[in-house]
């Protein structure tokens, strides 16, 4: 807009931009609730997909259900062993194996002596008194245990004594943690001025 002697107004020469709201930024808490947010959820996802990208290795992962491994390992625990042969098990590997005892379940436990020319192991328990009373043969050996992700499987354990409770507020937890994310992201989009 002009005046009566043709000269623009003021504000007119920077595009009108007098007047309008100056740019918004965001806050020290905005980014650091953001970032906090979206490092939880960022944790959560990858302990929830490395038991699957075991597999895919060709790893068999399992959830450690007993308190007989600490402190190495504990409950809740998942742990994926590389396929093995029992002369490649050294003394004091932690190794997967099915338990006869304990109808052909999977156990992982610690291989504390060699027997029978490397044939066999015995094996026990690092919070255990005694060892297992059977030994591990070839045909039993899942694999010596190479990764432990902590507190992975500790949803599926309330699954399986029945904690539905604390498995829902788990959910709803993780559902308000992406749902936090993705409102930071789109409300901390850069600012536009208004005309």
């Amino acid at each position: 807009m002009y005046g009566m002697n043709g000269e623009s107004t003021p504000g007119e020469e920077n595009g009108g931009a007098e007047g309008t709201a100056p740019e918004e930024t965001e806050s020290w808490w905005q980014v650091c609730r953001v970032a906090a947010c979206c490092a939880s959820v960022t944790l959560v996802t990858s302990l929830l997909v490395m038991p699957l990208a075991a597999l895919v290795w060709g790893w068999s992962p399992s959830v450690i259900v007993s308190g007989s491994m600490e402190p190495a390992l504990s409950r809740g625990d998942v742990v994926a062993a590389r396929s093995a042969t029992v002369q490649e098990v050294g003394g004091g590997a932690v190794i997967s194996f099915k338990d006869a005892a304990r109808g052909d379940r999977m156990t992982t436990h610690r291989a504390v002596e060699r027997l029978e020319d490397g044939a066999a192991y015995r094996t026990k328990g690092d919070a255990n008194r005694d060892p297992d009373p059977a030994l591990v043969r070839a045909e039993q050996l899942e694999g010596i245990v190479t990764v432990a992700i902590p507190y992975a499987g500790t949803a599926w354990l309330w699954l399986q004594d029945g904690e539905w409770g604390a498995a829902a507020v788990a959910v709803a937890v993780y559902v308000l943690l992406l749902r936090g994310c993705r409102n930071g992201a789109r409300d901390s989009g850069p600012a536009l001025a208004t005309p």
